[in-house]
Parts: C-alpha cells; sequence; structure tokens
C-alpha cells in the first residue's frame, strides 16, 4: 500500500519489511515531528509514542499524525498511545475540550467505532485521558486507558510484542 502526503505535512511515510514469526509483515513507518508513530498496514493500526512534557502543541502532533493518515483514505485507524515517556503534563481542560471538538468533527459521518487505548504509567496521566474519555464519548472514538499492555492488546487484537517498546517498564515509571 503507499499513501503519499502533501508537502505540507509533517509525516513522511516509509515502507519495510520484516521478518516475524515466520511471516511477512509490511510496516509503514511514520516519521512525525517527535519521530514516534509507525502505522502498521496489516493491523490498521497507528502506534504513537510521545515523549517529554505532555501540552497542547504535542497533542496537536498527534492529531496531525491521525488527521494526515486520515486524509489519506485510512479513515477507521486504530490507535495505540504508549504514554510511558510522558515526563510531565502541561495541559488544560480547554485544550482538551478543543481536541476531543476538532476529532469530532473530523469523524463526523463515520459510522465505524475505532479505537484509542492509551498505555499510562501513572494515575495523573490515566485521570487525563479519563477526561479526554468522557468529552469524546458519542463521536465513535472508543478511548480506553490501561496500566496493563496485554489488555490494550486484547482490546486492539494484536499481540502484546507488537505494541511493547524496549523503553522502561511501567513498575518503573509509576511515579511522576
Amino acid at each position: 500500500m503507499s499513501i503519499e502526503f502533501s508537502e505540507h505535512s509533517a509525516i513522511t511515510m516509509i515502507h519495510q519489511k520484516w521478518m516475524g514469526n515466520d511471516a511477512m509483515v509490511e510496516v509503514s513507518m511514520i516519521t512525525c515531528p517527535f519521530k514516534c508513530g509507525q502505522y502498521y498496514s496489516q493491523y490498521e493500526l497507528l502506534i504513537c509514542r510521545p515523549h517529554g512534557k505532555l501540552t497542547s502543541d504535542l497533542m496537536n502532533d498527534v492529531a496531525i499524525c491521525r488527521e494526515c493518515i486520515q486524509q489519506s483514505g485510512l479513515i477507521q485507524v486504530n490507535r495505540f498511545h504508549d504514554l510511558r515517556d510522558i515526563t510531565s503534563i502541561e495541559l488544560g481542560f480547554r485544550e482538551v475540550v478543543q481536541l476531543c471538538e476538532s476529532e469530532g468533527v473530523m469523524r463526523e459521518g463515520q459510522s465505524t467505532a475505532i479505537h484509542a487505548c492509551y498505555l499510562v504509567p501513572n494515575a495523573l496521566l490515566y485521570g487525563t485521558i479519563r477526561m479526554y474519555q468522557s468529552l469524546i464519548e458519542g463521536s465513535g472514538v472508543m478511548v480506553h486507558v490501561s496500566y496493563d499492555l496485554n489488555d490494550l492488546a486484547e482490546i486492539l487484537g494484536v499481540e502484546a510484542s507488537l505494541l511493547a517498546d524496549g523503553s522502561a517498564s511501567i513498575a518503573d515509571k509509576r511515579h511522576l
């Protein structure tokens, strides 16, 4: 599958092939402003690993990734956000409301629900995502938040190893 973005897009895609479990899997790598996204076409899954401060700008960058993929004809993209490398939160309620409103506009007319799964390392991020979950309700985005990678892998219908990353374990980062 080939996906093209305009030169104004913050994303470029590179197709790679790799061997996994004796089967060829096509992996589309997304290079985004914070260099943390991958789109797996076989699973129709965007995996995003933002890091640093969770700000409205960072959330905007994540939204740009998603919008570019959706504008390429892949409207129904499930996503997994690994937030274990977020070091602090500088995101207010107003910014979360604006993000939910823009996602709601993007999803207008879409009948198929998508899953947005968030792996979090602490209660503060858990609460922030739950706030997002409450505000986005009814838009067709089913938000799931958990401390457990296996729970989210089951929701997305993929092996946990696909979602796993070599970064520090959740237990090591429980305290922000």
